[in-house]
């Protein structure tokens, strides 16, 4: 099996590039905010592995940068059940079942902590969230090409 090594410039492309829902031309910001929050997160020691768990405090991070973001943005509803659900369509996120093999649509946020113990990330993206060096043109990608137009 050949091996990819991951750097800052995939996670650029990937981060500028993801599959996200749109109302016209409008772009929604859920998974930008929810990446958002997890960047926070890590650079706080609150998230300190590549296990992302959908606590109350990535909640209250999401709706946060929701506040500083997107709060102008009429056609968005502040629900990160959305993208921590759909976030699994990205190459560098996956959600995990409690259940083997079982794959429930579920995307509020009771929902999801029934169905799923928690979402995983690339260790390489998180090796590289770690560092502030590298978190923050990830952070400024999301923004840029997602928040600030």
């Amino acid at each position: 099996m050949l091996s990819v090594n991951k750097n800052i410039l995939y996670y650029e492309f990937r981060f500028s590039h993801l599959s996200t829902a749109k109302s016209g031309s409008k772009v929604a910001p859920h998974k930008p905010l929810l990446l958002l929050s997890v960047i926070d997160l890590i650079e706080t020691g609150i998230i300190n592995s590549s296990i992302i768990e959908l606590s109350d405090a990535l909640v209250e991070s999401f709706k946060r940068n929701a506040d500083i973001y997107a709060s102008g943005i009429e056609h968005f509803k502040p629900n990160i059940g959305m993208p921590f659900f759909y976030m699994r369509s990205e190459p560098f996120w996956e959600l995990i079942p409690k259940v083997d093999g079982v794959t429930p649509v579920a995307n509020t946020i009771p929902s999801l902590r029934k169905h799923y113990s928690h979402a995983r990330i690339d260790d390489e993206l998180y090796q590289l969230l770690q560092d502030p060096a590298s978190a923050q043109p990830l952070r400024r990608v999301l923004i840029e090409t997602y928040l600030t137009k």
